[in-house]
Formats: structure tokens, sequence, C-alpha cells
């Protein structure tokens, strides 16, 4: 029986010994899932006593925010979220990021953890989160339909110039010339706004109900009826400029990697700045943060955390994405990466016109930003031409939702 009893203890010595910490990790978009993959590989053999356990991706980042929201209340918190820079202040009202502060020291500061990293996820002087990773607008072009619609200049600085280049390539049998890849949560109308030297929030309440947003709401119906955007879904789209259908595809830089891989050798395809940026102009950073979600798993979440954004994982999302790194200490690491891949020098190039993502405030942000993408589909399909009553309906409707 004392043998039995000495078994029996060896044994669950043994298995406490090997018992791994496993950790939840929520995030957006599939185009994450090899990234998020290849990080999870990496972590495990660094440190093989924790498990990295990847939820399925929610197809947009107002999704994950609608569930990270949910799963509040029943308390079902992944032990990480990576969330999108704009739905940190909504996150931090219902209490769901901890706060890090007292994790992150000057010891850190060597390891790239510089206080300019943490100021957009800084709230009132307290850290809610670590940058992942930052992606800008761009415009994708089809250089094969470029060169056949006989365009000889430089590519589009302009959205007149982007509009001519787009009818030039619309009279090849069977192409379309245009067409603006909007996101939920309206990033692009965002660029489009602040680009012009708008503000997309001012005071708590819509910041484009002024001239700068009567231009912009012309210049969106302009994407069909000048530029003849087809009313077609971004997925299609997508699918289509890969297949060589559409010669220029205004979308996100994160969108790089993906689109060189279904493109493949259909065409050559070429990056290039936003069009049309005023003096006074500003392109909205987008991309996504880690937040520690739960205190359950916090040592080993928090090492996660500072691996994936730390200066060795960090540098995997470029090679795996459109993203840039927001690491410093990654430069180094990548710089023969960008020599032999110049497409993924256009966002960086932009970083001059580098704003923050805007956000719109209270508890019906979700509802609020669902509003304002509806209506731009409603202008970029051709659904509605009114662009001036448009405005209106928009600016009415989501004042009336915000605090």
């Amino acid at each position: 029986m004392k043998n039995l009893l000495k078994l029996a203890l060896a044994g669950a010595l043994i298995t406490g010994a090997f018992a791994k910490t496993e950790l939840t990790v929520s995030y957006t978009y599939a185009w994450f899932t090899e990234l998020q993959e290849k990080l999870k590989e990496e972590f495990e053999k660094e440190n093989p006593d924790i498990t990295i356990k990847l939820q399925n991706p929610t197809v947009t980042y107002e999704d994950n925010a609608a569930k990270l929201l949910r799963e509040k209340v029943v308390n079902k918190l992944p032990d990480v979220a990576f969330i999108s820079f704009n739905y940190l202040d909504t996150m931090k009202s219902k209490e769901i990021p901890l706060p890090l502060n007292e994790y992150f020291t000057e010891e850190d500061v060597k390891d790239g953890f510089t206080k300019e990293m943490f100021r957009p996820t800084t709230i009132d002087g307290t850290i809610y989160a670590v940058p992942f990773a930052a992606s800008l607008p761009v415009v994708y072009y089809n250089m094969d339909l470029v060169k056949q619609a006989g365009w000889n200049k430089e590519l589009p600085s302009t959205w007149e110039e982007a509009f001519e280049l787009s009818n030039a390539i619309r009279k090849i049998d069977g192409k379309h010339g245009f067409y603006f890849a909007e996101y939920t949560g309206s990033w692009l109308q965002m660029a489009l706004i602040m680009s012009y030297g708008g503000e997309f929030v001012k005071d708590g309440k819509i910041g484009f109900n002024n001239e700068i947003g009567k231009e912009v709401y012309k210049l969106m119906s302009e994407f069909n009826t000048v530029a003849g955007a087809p009313a077609i879904s971004d997925n299609s789209a997508k699918q289509s400029f890969a297949a060589g259908n559409i010669g220029v595809y205004v979308a996100s830089s994160a969108a790089l990697v993906s689109l060189e891989k279904a493109v493949g050798n259909n065409f050559e395809m070429r990056a290039h700045k936003f069009p049309g940026v005023k003096e006074n102009g500003q392109l909205p950073v987008g991309g996504s943060i880690a937040m520690l979600t739960s205190d359950k798993n916090r040592d080993a979440a928090l090492k996660y955390i500072k691996y994936v954004t730390g200066k060795i994982g960090n540098a995997y999302i470029p090679q795996y994405t459109g993203y840039m790194s927001v690491n410093k200490l990654t430069e180094e690491t990548l710089a023969d990466f960008y020599v032999k891949n110049p497409n993924q020098q256009v966002a960086p190039s932009q970083l001059d016109l580098m704003g923050p993502w805007p956000t719109l405030p209270g508890d019906n942000a979700l509802k609020a930003a669902d509003i304002i993408y509806n209506y731009s589909i409603a202008l970029f399909t051709g659904e509605r031409k009114d662009h001036d009553k448009v405005l209106e309906e928009v600016v009415e409707k989501v004042n009336a939702l915000l605090p």
C-alpha cells in the first residue's frame, strides 16, 4: 500500500511538473492566421510550458469588439485579445483590459518598449494595451492594365489622376478601372476626411459636418459615378483584382501579402501612396494592439504579449502580412527584407502622415460605426447618388446615438 501511495505521489509530481499553461488568444481577420500560427510555433519552442490556443478569427474588428463585450458579461474573456486601436476606449470603459504600467518598466526600454510605442494605447497615464501591428491606406495597381491603357506618366498622386487612369482602363474590354475597398468601421472614409485636413470626430460628435465632409462625400459618390467602381463586395473585388480584372484597388497596406499570393504571376502588381493628401492632411493608423484580458494566467500571458510585440516576434509581421511592425528594434532585422520587397516600403514611406485612428465615443459606438459604414457603401455602389443628403442623414443619425 505504501509503495502504491509513493507511486501515486510521484505520478502526481511528474504530472504537475509537466503541466502546461494554456492561453486562449482572440484575434481578427483570416489574413492574420498564418502569422498567428508562426508566432504560436516560435513562442511555444521558447516556452514549452505554455500552450497557445488560437480562437477562430472574427471577420471584422467590430465583430471582435462585440464578442469581447458579450464575453465580459458572462465572465468568459480570453487571456489575450488583439483589437483595433480605435476600440480601446470602449474596452476600457467596460473594464476589459487590465492596466499594464507595473509590467513595463525602464528595464523594458532596451527591448524596444518605449514611451513613444505606448502613446496610442495610454489613456490618462495608464497603459491598457501594447501596439502589435500598424497599417496605412495604399493603392494597388495592375501594371499590365496600366500599360495597356497607355498610361505613361507617374502613378496618380491625386484623385483626378486616379479617375483618369481608371477610365482609360475601363475602355479595355471586360475590365473595371477602380475599386475602393471600404472596411467596417469606415477606416478608409476616415482616411479621406483626414487627408483633406478634416476631423472624423470633434468634441464627441461627428467632425465632418462641414465643407470638407461635403467634398469627401461627393468624392465617395464619384468612385461609382465617375470612376465606375462596380457594385460588388470587397471580397469579390479582391478576387477580381487578383484575376486581373480591376486596374486600381484602394485598400489597406495590411492586404499586401495576401494580395501578392492571390495575384501570383497573373500580372505585375505595384503598391503606391494614397492619393489626394492635402498639405495639412493625415492618414489614420490602422492595425491592432494586444490586451491582457484575464488575470488567471497573467504571467504567461504577459510573456506572450512581450514576445509578439518584441524585437523577435514583431519582426515576423511584415513578412507574413502587409502590416508594419511597431517595435523599432525590428528595423535592423528587416533591412534586407525591405530592400528585396519594394511594395513593403510604401506604407512606411507615409509614416510622416500617420495620425490617430479616431474613436466614436459612448456605449453606442458600434451602432454608430455601422450607420456610417452602410451609408458609405450606398454611395460607393451607386445605390445613393444624393451625397449631400446622405451626409445630412449620417450626421443626424450618428450624433443622436453619441453621448
